[in-house]
C-alpha cells in the first residue's frame, strides 16, 4: 500500500495473496507480491516507477529483458518486474474493453469491471479470486490447490459459476470442477 499509494489509476494486489485478503487471514507463505493494472495505464506505472529498475518478462521463454522503450510490452508480453535494493514488485497488465475486463488466455471469458475489482476493510483493492483462480486451475501447483481449497468454502453461488465456466472452456478435466457444483 506504501509503495502504490500515490499511483494514480487503477490497481488491484493479484497472486496468492488475493485469496488471503478475501478470507481475512494468512493461509500461507507468498514468494512475492504481484499488482494488477489495466494495460492503458502501463505508460503512467512506467513513468511511476522510473527509479526502479525495469525489466519485460517474455511470454513462454522464462526470460526477462530490459525495459528499453514502450514497444517493449507490445503484446504477447503482459509482464513487468521491478527491483529496488531489496524490493520486487511484479505487474501484470491486463486488458479491458470498456466496462469488460478480458481474461488473457481466452478473449472469450471476461468479467465486469465492478466483480473484478474488490476492496478489503482496511480498503486495500484486489482482483476478485476468482479470476485469480482460473489462472491457477491451468496448471495448479500444491499452493494452488490449496488457495483453491481455502476459497472454495466461502464462494457464492455466482463465483461459482463464473469460475466453472471459465475451467469448462480452459482446463475441463479439471478436479476443480467436482467441488464447483452449485
Amino acid at each position: 500500500m506504501d509503495v502504490m499509494k500515490n499511483f494514480q489509476k487503477s490497481w488491484f494486489i493479484a497472486g496468492g495473496w488475493v485469496v488471503d485478503i478475501a478470507l481475512g487471514r494468512v493461509t500461507r507463505e507468498h514468494d512475492d507480491l504481484d499488482i494488477c493494472i489495466y494495460r492503458e495505464d502501463a505508460k503512467e506505472a512506467l513513468r511511476y516507477f522510473k527509479d526502479w529498475e525495469i525489466k519485460v518478462a517474455v511470454p513462454g521463454e522464462s526470460r526477462l529483458v530490459d525495459y528499453t522503450h514502450f514497444s517493449d510490452l507490445s503484446l504477447p508480453r503482459y509482464c513487468l518486474h521491478l527491483f529496488r535494493e531489496k524490493d520486487f514488485i511484479e505487474i501484470l497488465l491486463t486488458e479491458r474493453v470498456e466496462n469488460e475486463v478480458v481474461f488473457r488466455k481466452n478473449k472469450n471469458i471476461t468479467m465486469h469491471i465492478n466483480e473484478f475489482s474488490l476492496k478489503d476493510r482496511q480498503g486495500r483493492p484486489f482482483v476478485n479470486p476468482v479470476w485469480q483462480l482460473l489462472f491457477k486451475s491451468l496448471n495448479p501447483r500444491e499452493k494452488d490447490d490449496e488457495d483453491f481449497n481455502n476459497y472454495v468454502t466461502i464462494m457464492d453461488d455466482q463465483q461459482k459459476l463464473w469460475l466453472a465456466s471459465g475451467i469448462r472452456i480452459m482446463k475441463p478435466d479439471s478436479v476443480w470442477l467436482e467441488k464447483l457444483t452449485v
